[in-house]
């Protein structure tokens, strides 16, 4: 099979305080490991607008929702120069044997280094000690998962209520990284000040009490990927109305994600629960290459028109097997 090499450029965050990372469901007790691409791209529009004001973040994402000009992955672990890649969502090339040795292992198995993510998606086969290493691999030891308990009180009865929160602390250097998609001229004058203020203010829930803070790192890779059109996504995805039939095709293989949460514009009073979006989740895999769009729907905050949610795919490419059946 025809292979092309591919240079990424690539940002590690390297956690100095514990991080919450919530998803639709799953309460203020659990935290997940996953930096969601829309959390990245509200946590960027948001420092951009307290380094340049909310008129110019405003005229930024009008601009952006017609022609974008960075595209970026959601966050995955990393530890030291081992970098994590989410498992696909097609059949791996193993022999059935194997398989079905290793089915449940396979099926617990959420993260590929790169050496066999390469593998995986290139089509090369996996050998015995190929699946032994990668069902084997924990990656929950090299971070801690925090429960806080805290007090609410309620306002007109003055009564307290416990409830705890939880988070993540990675151990020393390991953390999230994530791909951005952009020309240098983007990436140095709109996405890496962004992130540099980010390191100080936070990324993810509850930076007013100092979660989130990070050291930034950035740094370009070396993708081996297959000539094919079948596409892998490494992002949440929201499909263009155009898109629709992408998942009619024989190929495709995805799974779905909620997401939802607080708008809370910097410069601005007030905040805003977003609606719910059903997501296309991470690993999913399409006959072709996804799109997405920037979703905008009104604002009832004052000073603001519109709000926006990021649905834009970042995805590479990926061969599969034609009697593919996601694992």
């Amino acid at each position: 099979m025809a292979t092309m090499k591919r240079s990424l450029r690539i940002v590690k965050l390297h956690f100095t305080a514990p991080v919450h990372l919530g998803d639709v469901g799953i309460g203020l007790e659990e935290s997940s490991i996953v930096l969601h691409s829309d959390t990245i791209f509200n946590a960027i529009c948001n420092a951009l607008a307290k380094l340049n004001g909310t008129e110019w973040v405003t005229d930024f994402l009008e601009k952006f929702s017609e022609k974008p000009c960075f595209r970026i992955s959601s966050g995955f672990p990393f530890i030291g120069d081992t970098l994590f890649f989410p498992k696909p969502r097609n059949r791996a090339n193993i022999k059935e044997e194997l398989r079905q040795e290793y089915s449940k292992g396979l099926k617990r198995t959420s993260y590929l280094t790169k050496k066999y993510f390469e593998r995986w998606i290139g089509g090369g086969e996996l050998s015995k000690e190929d699946i032994e290493e990668i069902t084997g691999c924990d990656l929950s030891t090299h971070y801690e998962e925090m429960l806080l308990p805290k007090v609410s009180i309620d306002r007109a009865q003055a009564e307290s209520s416990i409830y705890f929160l939880g988070s993540i602390r990675f151990k020393e250097n390991s953390g999230l990284w994530f791909i951005v998609d952009c020309d240098d001229n983007g990436y140095e004058t709109v996405v890496l000040p962004a992130l540099r203020l980010l390191q100080h203010d936070g990324i993810g829930g509850k930076r007013a009490w100092g979660y989130g803070a990070f050291r930034l790192t950035d740094d370009t890779i070396e993708m081996k990927l297959p000539d094919v059109e079948t596409h892998l996504l490494l992002s949440l995805y929201y499909p263009a109305d155009c898109e629709n039939g992408l998942f009619a095709l024989q190929e495709s293989r995805w799974d779905f994600l909620i997401r939802g949460g607080y708008a809370h514009p910097s410069g601005l009073k007030g905040s805003q629960q977003k609606p719910q979006v059903l997501c296309i989740s991470e690993g999913s895999v399409f006959g072709e290459k996804p799109d997405g769009e920037l979703i905008e729907y009104d604002s009832h905050i004052e000073g603001l028109h519109r709000l926006y949610h990021y649905g834009l795919a970042y995805s590479i490419p990926i061969s599969i097997m034609r009697d593919d059946d996601a694992m």
